[in-house]
């Protein structure tokens, strides 16, 4: 049997307390039963087994329908037992019907996040806070836990990248495989890193700046400067030289200045306003 503190019985009136606010601090999966259901009675003890094995990411809050028929109708329940997954004070997930053991376990595990993503999480909300120190320690754990969890991957990559650590922000951005979420940040992260790398191997921004200014037409210098402008953030800038090297050249380097600027939309936002904006000019001039 589930420790009482991970099952318990909702009492009349207590819904909103016990479910609604307390899914705040803890995912609350309520199972809507009777005593005269036969399905309840198979599900029961499967949501019991199911909840206690998550380790406390989850509690189990059971509604008798008979004695609390107001929650029913608020929720216009047709049949029982019900399942209605809380987290933060919304439905998250809902099932209804005694389901096998395996499908209830994989739509309570898909509602439920992890311990690496609770943790992630509390590292968001330290974060905003200010506190930074405790923001990483909770991503470092949670990356500690699950290896190659993209969402603390990024986050960790973010922070090295702006303290200066490319080799760590390299690491960590690789970390994070084609199918996350973060994918598409964390190739823009590696762009970025690039940039930074051919920007310090011409000589940083300033020397860049001069080479073009002394010759307009040299157009590795002015790829160069885009590479140079691109790892300081500013997108426009470098948009703008590559735009200029394919207004000259629209087969420098096999493509590099279209190529390149496919990479600074990744970093941008493929469909943000600024993305747009050069996705059009480029195309003005290509085709």
């Amino acid at each position: 049997m589930a420790p009482a503190d991970i099952v318990f019985n909702v009492q009349r009136g207590g819904f909103e307390q016990q479910v609604v606010a307390a899914s705040s601090e803890a995912v609350i999966v309520v199972d809507f039963w009777a005593p005269w259901c036969g399905p309840c009675r198979i599900l029961g003890p499967v949501l019991e087994r199911v909840v206690e094995s998550m380790g406390g990411r989850a509690r189990l809050a059971r509604v008798n329908v008979d004695e609390d028929p107001e929650v029913a109708e608020r929720f216009g329940l047709r049949g029982i037992p019900a399942v209605k997954v809380f987290r933060k004070g919304e439905v998250v997930a809902e099932f209804v019907g005694a389901l096998p053991e395996t499908d209830v376990r994989r739509i309570l595990e898909q509602a439920v996040p992890s311990a690496a993503e609770e943790l992630v999480e509390k590292g968001d909300a330290l974060m905003e806070a200010g506190n930074r120190h405790g923001a990483r320690q909770c991503w470092q754990k949670a990356i500690a836990g699950e290896p190659r969890h993209g969402g603390a991957a990024v986050r960790l990559a973010r922070l090295a990248l702006e303290e200066g650590n490319a080799e760590e922000a390299r690491r960590l951005a690789s970390l994070i495989e084609e199918d996350a979420p973060q994918y598409e940040e964390a190739s823009g992260l590696l762009a970025r890193l690039d940039f930074a790398g051919r920007c310090q191997a011409a000589g940083g921004l300033e020397a860049c700046r001069r080479r073009v200014q002394e010759s307009p037409h040299d157009l590795p210098a002015r790829y160069e400067l885009a590479c140079c402008f691109a790892s300081e953030g500013s997108y426009r800038e470098a948009m703008d030289e590559l735009l200029g090297i394919v207004a000259a050249d629209k087969h420098f380097q096999d493509e590099l200045a279209r190529k390149t600027m496919l990479r600074i939309f990744a970093i941008i936002g493929r469909r943000s306003a600024l993305a747009d904006e050069y996705r059009d000019r480029l195309a003005r001039l290509l085709f």
